[in-house]
C-alpha cells in the first residue's frame, strides 16, 4: 500500500508540473502575441515606447504607472490592453514619459532660478534644460520657458491680510523669511495687503466642514477622520465663523491655513 501511495503521489506531482508548464506556455504565447499585436497596431506609437518591462510579482498597472511617471491609460493604450489585469512574466511596453508630458509657457519673474522653478513644478533642472534646449543655467526676467503642465506648483499662494509681516508669515508656515523673499522675487522684507505670496514646500489638501472659530487665531474643522484645528491669520477667524457648516477645500501647511476653496 505504501508503494502504491508513493507512486500515486509522484503521478499527481508530475501531472501538476505538466499542467503548470502548459499554462505558462499559453501565457507566454498570449503575452508575445499581445506584444507583437501592440507593436503592429500601435505603429508610430510604438516608437514612443522607450522601455520593455517584464511584469514581476506584486506588480500592478497602477504601481508601474507611478514608477515610470505615466498614466494607467497610457500603459493600456501602448500595450492594447482591454483590462488592467497583468500577469507575472508578461512583457509590457512603457511609454517615454517625455513623449506624453504636456507643457505650458511660463514667464520668468524677478528672483526666479532654474532650481526654484524645478522645485515648484516637481521636475528637475536637467529636464527644464533639456525641454527648452538650453546650454546655460542663466535665465532673465521676461524670458519664457516651457514647464510641466498639470502639477500645481508645490506649495500654494497666500493672500496677505492686515497685520501680516514677512517674518510672521514665514514663521506661521514653517519656512525661512529669506526663502519667501527669494521664491517671490521680493527686493525688500515688506509685504502689501492683498499681495499673493507663494509658500514653498509641500502643502496638504483636505476637504472638511467648518465647525467654527475656537478663538482669534484658530478655527475648528471636521473631516472623515474627525475634528481638528488649524491656525488662521489674525482677524480672519470671524469669517470662518460666519461660514460655519460649509464644506470647503483647505490648503494648509505646518498646521496653518494657506487658503480655502
Amino acid at each position: 500500500m505504501t508503494t502504491i501511495s508513493t507512486k500515486r503521489k509522484q503521478r499527481i506531482a508530475e501531472a501538476r508540473k505538466k499542467k503548470a508548464k502548459a499554462r505558462n506556455k499559453k501565457i507566454a504565447a498570449a503575452t508575445a502575441a499581445g506584444t507583437i499585436t501592440a507593436l503592429l497596431l500601435a505603429g508610430g506609437k510604438a516608437g514612443a515606447c522607450s522601455t520593455e518591462y517584464t511584469v514581476k510579482k506584486n506588480d500592478t498597472l497602477y504601481s508601474l504607472a507611478k514608477k515610470y511617471e505615466v498614466t494607467v491609460e497610457q500603459l493600456m493604450e501602448a500595450n492594447i490592453l482591454s483590462s488592467d489585469k497583468i500577469y507575472i512574466g508578461q512583457k509590457l511596453l512603457v511609454p517615454d514619459r517625455k513623449q506624453h508630458k504636456e507643457y505650458n509657457p511660463y514667464t520668468i519673474k524677478n528672483g526666479d532660478t532654474l532650481y526654484s522653478l524645478a522645485k515648484k513644478y516637481e521636475t528637475t533642472v536637467e529636464e527644464i534644460m533639456h525641454t527648452n534646449e538650453r546650454t546655460s543655467y542663466e535665465i532673465k526676467t521676461g524670458e519664457t520657458l516651457s514647464l510641466p503642465a498639470g502639477s500645481s506648483p508645490i506649495g500654494e499662494y497666500y493672500t496677505v491680510v492686515p497685520g501680516d509681516t514677512l517674518w510672521g508669515i514665514a514663521h506661521r508656515y514653517g519656512v525661512k523669511a529669506e526663502e519667501l523673499t527669494r521664491e517671490n522675487g521680493l527686493k525688500m522684507d515688506m509685504v502689501l495687503i492683498g499681495q499673493n505670496l507663494f509658500i514653498p514646500g509641500k502643502a496638504e489638501v483636505t476637504e472638511a466642514v467648518i465647525i467654527g472659530a475656537a478663538d482669534s487665531f484658530f478655527v475648528e474643522f471636521k473631516d472623515q477622520n474627525g475634528e481638528f484645528v488649524l491656525k488662521v491669520p489674525y482677524g480672519t477667524s470671524g469669517d470662518y465663523q460666519n461660514k460655519s457648516g460649509q464644506l470647503v477645500t483647505l490648503i494648509h501647511k505646518n498646521g496653518a491655513v494657506i487658503s480655502t476653496y
